[in-house]
């Protein structure tokens, strides 16, 4: 019976994209993989004890780290380059799965890794100490040597393509979908329980992401006080994520920003949203707002749509792959196109149910079919 040994590193962290992924794909995976044995290697670190709610089919493996691994970026070195490739020659796995870009230099057995996106190469300044752009070296390096490559978008498929060189023919593209349930609400309980926690006004538009420089905050509200001049009725802008810490001097605070332009009376910050609230907040909201510069997959466009609700996206990266042509992509890093993005949407808004059918198209059984045809063609 064919042996699979997964790196379990990102098990449990659903606040991650990475542990979304595997989330969502072992959640499917087993059922697409009939007559092999699957295995989640795990690191044995202390206090680390994830949640382990996982498919009948699929085992664990706890793998101890070596004696000198001290430090979390060393701790993360050593288990993709040595512990996880030693759990998988222990395991005798037929294939390694690695679901990040993490793959080990040394393959144990044929090996499968996933790549995200290329943040770490396409925007430098997220990878600007020289321990960052070593690492990244040695991973770019270690994808090129694995049996195949996944990846999550068609753009990041070219970008691989292009920035990794690796051959077209050993890079598979399995989009991703939704890391937790979305669905449009229409429990009037529900709706009004989050209207309630949050305060939230009759009509409203929405963002919800992080903060970091390529999610394009500044060039969002700018664009936002550009479409309430023009139409002084334009319903308020929420922000919704965890704002960056005080001393936080790289990411986008929406604070100075909405200072500078005057619009603290149009423009509020909700802060951390759970996720249990979010198919709510999405619901109720008239439009979705996303002028992110790059995304390898881009989530949140998907979770809007989800929940019947249209989201306007720049015209970089995946995004426009996400959207389909429910509403045009607009040029990225142009607010006067992104003011008439907004409006354009408010005034000529798709369908609900060209939303819902949009965001259909991408599913865990989907991802897990295509992932489990690539695993099974290396044996």
């Amino acid at each position: 019976m064919p042996q699979l040994g997964i790196n379990g590193w990102f098990w449990g962290q659903t606040n991650t994209g990475s542990g979304q992924y595997l989330q969502g794909l072992l959640s499917h995976l087993p059922q697409k993989l009939p007559g092999w044995n699957l295995t989640l290697i795990l690191p044995a670190l202390s206090g680390y004890d994830p949640p382990l709610s996982l498919p009948d089919q699929v085992s664990v493996r706890h793998q101890q780290l070596p004696a000198l691994a001290r430090g979390a970026k060393l701790i993360k070195l050593l288990w993709e380059q040595r512990t996880f490739p030693t759990g998988c020659k222990e395991l005798n796995a037929d294939v390694a799965f690695v679901p990040y870009w993490g793959s080990p230099y040394l393959l144990p057995c044929p090996t499968v890794v996933t790549i995200h996106d290329l943040i770490p190469l396409l925007l430098p300044d997220y990878a600007s100490k020289p321990t960052a752009r070593a690492y990244n070296a040695l991973i770019s390096r270690s994808a090129r040597r694995a049996s195949v490559v996944l990846t999550v978008s068609q753009s990041a498929h070219n970008d691989i393509v292009r920035y990794l060189d690796i051959p077209a023919q050993r890079l598979h593209v399995a989009y991703e979908s939704l890391g937790y349930p979305h669905a449009r609400v229409d429990d009037g309980t529900e709706l009004e329980r989050v209207r309630r926690a949050y305060d939230l006004p009759e009509r409203y538009l929405l963002y919800l992401g992080g903060f970091d420089p390529r999610k394009n905050i500044p060039l969002l509200l700018r664009a936002y006080a550009v479409a309430r001049a023009e139409r002084a009725d334009l319903p308020p802008l929420l922000i919704a994520g965890k704002l960056p810490e005080p001393d936080d001097t790289w990411s986008s605070n929406p604070q100075t920003t909405l200072a500078e332009l005057d619009l603290a009376q149009s423009v509020r910050l909700l802060g951390f949203v759970p996720d249990v609230d979010k198919p709510a907040l999405y619901t109720l909201a008239d439009l979705f707002l996303f002028p992110s510069r790059y995304e390898g997959f881009g989530l949140p466009p998907l979770e809007a749509m989800a929940c019947g609700t249209p989201a306007l996206v720049s015209d970089s990266s995946s995004l426009p792959e996400i959207v389909g042509d429910t509403l045009k992509p607009v040029p990225a890093n142009d607010e006067q196109a992104f003011a008439r993005g907004i409006l354009d949407a408010l005034h000529n808004a798709p369908e609900p149910t060209r939303l819902l059918a949009q965001a259909a198209r991408f599913s865990w059984d989907d991802t897990a079919a295509r992932v489990a045809q690539v695993i099974q063609g290396l044996v």
